[in-house]
């Protein structure tokens, strides 16, 4: 009898169970039509065996004599390798001397594929291997699959990436106890929700994913990182467990997440924990010192390691190649570049095993990172304050939303030990990056934490201008009488030990809240004292905002003229700091005083700037307020068409930054926008929504209220209550989309590439090739509001909301 074409050990049900991969199939098996030899690597669990037996079973057919499937994972010499591999094969065994030749000769004339699975811990006897049979039998083609490379000339390596996984949505509040639910017709667009689900309906026939648990999965999944294993011991948990307890109990991973008992997997996979063992028993003593400190980090670069981990065992010098070294062995992970620095990661699961096992090293560890994070921040503080390019600021704003996990656990770890001066220095530190990203929540979350412990202990000036920076956080979410009391405490402290910039920014919060209550004269004397002190501390972010309530106070008052020359004088100071977000907030303002004014070409400008800055950052509440500012400029100017795209930005910005009052005050403006497009039943249910939000935050508004009885007199009463109920009950996330969903424009004026002036086109060729304003204004020797202003024309004219929609439109326009 001839032998069978293959002895791949997959069961009659196996290829039904396989979930995902399929793209990473057809890409490797056009691959190994070209490739001799295919390397799959990852860390344990992520699928490497699994993906590499559907691969041969795909190729099969490629193959006369079949494919060769061995075993190598209690192999770790190299006679163990050769022995195994020449049993495999039925090749002519004798001592280790003749193993090679009997391998060689039973593979020489043969045509087959030869799968090696889980190499290694006979990396070097594998790799000798290999490149025999790639040298002398010329139709034989190797897949490997191992936890580490082999690193063979002609060896291709293809690193199995983690299942597809659902992005993690920004709620409409930040802090809700429920994972976001993702909708249930997305449920199959992620390979690792898909296997959740598969294994869980195995495990209990009668699960099924509704809108109440789907949060729940898709968090389970995420925190799991993709893993396969991990999700399917995971979902085996549902025949005992809801998965709201599966989450819960994620953060004892190691206790909960082991096999059912019935054999189906090998030893080495039967928990989670062996996995991890497998991988952590193939280190270097070096390796798994390196391992474990790494743990203090959520993500970090090279530079970080070297000052954090380094000493005891591990040399700084070696810590680039012990990174080779980890990620070789699929334990430490490529995460992002940012600003041209390489950036790494321990997945979830890895990150909790290796401080398991820092062990005694940890307190040392975390104190050198408490030390090196305090002393970068401040120095970034410090720069910010001083000249800058605009380049050099977003970068660091990246680098800032890269860390904002190691701030805060470094921040809880400083805390637990008492280091409650280096908790508020780092605080204090992150105040232009809470303000400017508008992270007002999280930012005044953690301050409250370190405020509450040991507050007599406390260094007063650290303590005076946290408490003023809690304050500046609080005065867009809380009460009006909580924020002052916050500001006046600060405003104490700070005069107790003479710290001008909690001084300063103390008294600018309590004038703005005086703007607030109208309280204007005592607004202003606050302000003015504020400038006072800003001047003693070299403070511009404090400068620019009392500037700020100085324009409004000055504003309400009637004083335009001095609206104008506080928020220039500020404009002016923050281009020479280089910060266009600063500058970006001062044209917002002088654009709202031109709209005022009636000079709407003039606005529009400063508005479009304005908002150009804005969405480079993006800066949620700003870029909100100023697209919605954008958008009423153009419903005043009766061009309702052009107040989409600003509209529409300003729900998407305002849904994005988890602020519901934002959501609520973006509805109201796309209800103002139906009632100018004639649709009122559509502005009522608009606003119905809005009108809950409101009533669930305890914010009313006459807007509501007033667009209502405007709906009522198109409608009746009758029709306008049905539409404003029509809404309300749908979750936020359908009312967006049904939102952003604009009814067909009429076509009763002029638009499309025809009514562009001469002049509009020669602008839509330049921004669809992606020069900016400023690049455009620069070459065709114009201003910059010039440049924005026609571009919101082309963008009305042609309907479209993005400057991407007009990459490639002028080659088509010009060829007809």
């Amino acid at each position: 009898m001839s032998p069978p074409r293959h002895n791949l050990p997959l069961s009659a049900g196996e290829f039904i169970r396989f979930v995902g991969r399929e793209r990473d199939i057809v890409d490797l098996s056009r691959l190994l039509g070209t490739a001799r030899m295919i390397t799959l690597t990852g860390t344990g669990g992520i699928g490497k065996t699994r993906l590499a037996l559907h691969l041969a079973e795909r190729v099969l057919r490629r193959f006369p004599d079949g494919v060769r499937f061995i075993d190598l994972s209690e192999a770790s010499t190299r006679e163990q390798a050769l022995r195994t591999v020449a049993t495999g094969l039925h090749a002519v065994t004798g001592d280790a001397r003749t193993l090679m030749d009997g391998i060689i000769t039973a593979l020489r004339t043969q045509h087959l594929l030869l799968l090696l699975d889980t190499c290694e811990h006979a990396v070097g006897p594998v790799a000798e291997l290999c490149q025999a049979v790639l040298r002398d039998c010329p139709r034989v083609r190797i897949l490997v699959t191992s936890r580490q490379p082999l690193h063979m000339p002609e060896e291709n390596i293809w690193r199995v990436p983690p299942l597809s996984l659902p992005a993690r949505p920004t709620p409409t509040d930040p802090y809700a106890p429920v994972p976001a639910p993702i909708p249930r017709r997305d449920a199959q667009r992620y390979e690792s929700v898909r296997l959740f689900l598969t294994r869980a309906h195995a495990a209990r026939s009668g699960f099924e994913m509704t809108r109440e648990n789907s949060g729940y999965v898709a968090e389970i999944c995420r925190m799991l990182d993709g893993m396969p294993l991990a999700i399917e011991l995971a979902a085996a948990r549902v025949r005992v467990l809801s998965v709201q307890q599966i989450l819960r109990r994620l953060d004892d991973r190691f206790q909960l997440l082991t096999s059912d008992g019935t054999g189906n997997l090998p030893a080495r996979q039967r928990t989670l924990r062996a996995v991890l063992e497998w991988s952590h028993g193939m280190l270097t003593d070096a390796e798994r010192l390196l391992l474990h400190r790494l743990s203090v980090f959520s993500t970090w670069y090279l530079e970080a390691a070297e000052d954090v981990c380094s000493g005891a065992g591990v040399d700084a010098a070696d810590i680039l190649p012990l990174h080779f070294s980890l990620l070789d062995k699929s334990l430490v992970v490529m995460d992002s570049e940012i600003n041209g620095t390489a950036h790494y990661r321990l997945t979830e699961t890895v990150r909790v095993y290796a401080a398991e096992r820092l062990g005694a090293d940890g307190d040392e560890r975390w104190e050198r990172y408490l030390r090196f994070c305090v002393a970068r921040l401040e120095e970034e503080a410090k720069e910010g304050a001083c000249p800058q390019t605009w380049e050099e600021r977003l970068g660091r704003l990246r680098m800032h939303d890269h860390h904002r996990d190691n701030h805060a656990r470094v921040v809880a770890w400083a805390l637990s030990r008492g280091r409650v001066d280096e908790a508020l220095r780092i605080c204090v530190a992150l105040r232009p990056y809470w303000l400017v990203r508008d992270l007002s929540a999280e930012g005044s979350r953690l301050l409250e934490q370190v405020l509450a412990c040991e507050p007599d202990e406390q260094s007063p000036p650290l303590r005076a201008r946290a408490l003023a920076l809690h304050a500046e956080l609080r005065l867009g979410t809380d009460s009006a009488p909580r924020v002052d009391t916050l500001a006046a405490c600060a405003l104490e402290a700070a005069r107790a030990c003479r710290e001008p910039v909690a001084a300063a920014s103390a008294l600018a919060t309590m004038a703005a809240l005086s703007l607030r209550s109208g309280a204007l004269e005592e607004g202003g004397r606050q302000a003015e004292r504020a400038l006072e002190w800003v001047g003693r501390a070299a403070d511009p972010m404090t400068e620019g905002t009392t500037r700020d309530v100085l324009s409004q106070l000055a504003r309400r008052r009637g004083a335009t003229e001095e609206a104008v020359a506080h928020l220039e004088e500020s404009a002016g100071l923050a281009r020479e700091l280089g910060d266009r977000w600063g500058e970006a907030r001062c044209l917002h303002g002088l654009g709202s005083i031109a709209a005022e004014a009636g000079d709407h070409d003039r606005a529009r400008a400063l508005l479009s700037e304005a908002l150009e800055v804005f969405g480079e950052l993006p800066s949620a509440p700003y870029a909100a307020q100023c697209a919605a500012d954008l958008g009423r400029l153009h419903l005043a100017a009766r061009d309702a068409l052009a107040a989409r795209e600003p509209l529409g930005r300003c729900l998407r910005v305002s849904f994005t930054s988890g602020r519901r009052i934002a959501v609520a005050h973006a509805l109201e403006a796309l209800a103002e926008l139906a009632l100018a497009e004639e649709e009122p039943t559509r502005a009522a249910a608009l606003a119905g929504v809005a009108a809950d939000l409101r009533t669930a935050l305890d914010r009313p508004s006459a807007e509501t209220v007033r667009l209502r009885s405007a709906v009522e007199r198109r409608v009746g009463a009758g029709r306008a209550t049905e539409a404003w109920n029509a809404w309300r009950s749908l979750p936020l996330e359908q009312v967006r989309d049904r939102a952003l969903a604009f009814p067909r424009p009429p076509e009763s004026r002029a638009s499309g590439p025809g009514s562009l002036t001469p002049r509009e086109r020669e602008i839509a060729t330049l921004a669809g090739q992606g020069l900016s304003n400023r690049e455009i204004a620069e070459l065709l020797t114009i201003s910059q509001a010039t440049a924005a202003r026609h571009i919101a024309n082309i963008f009305r004219k042609l309907s479209i909301s993005s400057r991407t929609q007009l990459t490639g439109w002028a080659a088509p326009q010009e060829s007809g």
